[in-house]
């Protein structure tokens, strides 16, 4: 655990920031891996408020860690209301990442899929794959969209071409539709692993789809989560050979193929 402070807070449209703080340089890594932060000292405002949120890396930087904001409630509400300075706990990096998991993960093509908060961990691996991945964003309404030109800016590609978007309603910029359509397409055109992060149903469509196709996936699982220890059991998800599955200890990243996604989402 240290105490950091921080060094930037940018809004990004539709309720997201972009918290950066001061870190010792080295002592993070990337490609998945998250962190517990909250405002300290934080003051309790309900029950619940008191515990730390888990955020999946952003962005690493010369003595700077990064990390995407969704204010959805009392918490996130005081990590974005941060000023330059202000103190944030972080406990981390924390769980399993992607070059864990596949130590070529860097080496070869990718189709990234992020659904909402989703987008979190993607700031990273498009930065570790470069002109290797190709982003699926997705959002339920224009309103809750981060600004295009930051979302530009996390391509390799000068004419933003490696980056998909969609609203399931129409509104904002991008397509119209459910994010994993253009990510069939893309499938059809070409195949490639995918890394998905998002909600249950979400998730639960990209293993199928890599399924389909069969490509690789791996699934950034997100689950409430209380010590993060691995402890407390909270953030447990079923696996189809029987056994269990800790978000905060085996994870968050797992083989999205090895979940029993009817269970997760029922």
């Amino acid at each position: 655990m240290i105490v950091s402070e921080t060094s930037g807070l940018e809004s990004l449209g539709g309720d997201n920031y972009l918290l950066t703080l001061s870190v010792p340089e080295g002592r993070f890594a990337a490609l998945g891996r998250f962190a517990r932060l909250r405002s300290w000292p934080m003051p309790s405002l309900g029950p619940g408020t008191l515990l730390d949120r888990p955020f999946s890396i952003h962005g690493i930087g010369r003595g700077t860690l990064s990390f995407l904001i969704r204010k959805v409630g009392p918490a996130t509400a005081l990590l974005a209301g941060l000023a330059k300075g202000d103190p944030v706990r972080v406990i981390g990096p924390l769980g399993t990442g992607l070059d864990d998991l596949d130590p070529a993960f860097g080496e070869k093509k990718w189709y990234l899929v992020a659904g909402g908060a989703g987008l979190g961990p993607m700031g990273s691996l498009m930065a570790a794959l470069g002109d290797r991945a190709r982003l699926f964003y997705g959002e339920r309404s224009g309103k809750s969209q981060v600004g295009s030109g930051y979302l530009r800016g996390l391509s390799r590609d000068a004419d933003g071409s490696g980056i998909v978007t969609t609203t399931e309603d129409g509104t904002g910029y991008g397509l119209k539709g459910l994010v994993t359509e253009p990510l069939l397409r893309g499938l059809g055109e070409e195949k490639r692993p995918i890394v998905a992060c998002g909600p249950p149903g979400l998730l639960a469509a990209a293993a199928r789809a890599a399924l389909d196709h069969g490509v690789g996936y791996f699934a950034c699982a997100e689950a409430r989560m209380a010590c993060g220890l691995g402890v407390c059991l909270s953030c447990t998800l079923p696996k189809l050979d029987g056994s269990n599955f800790r978000v905060c200890r085996e994870g968050p990243m797992v083989d999205g193929l090895s979940l029993d996604w009817d269970r997760i989402r029922a």
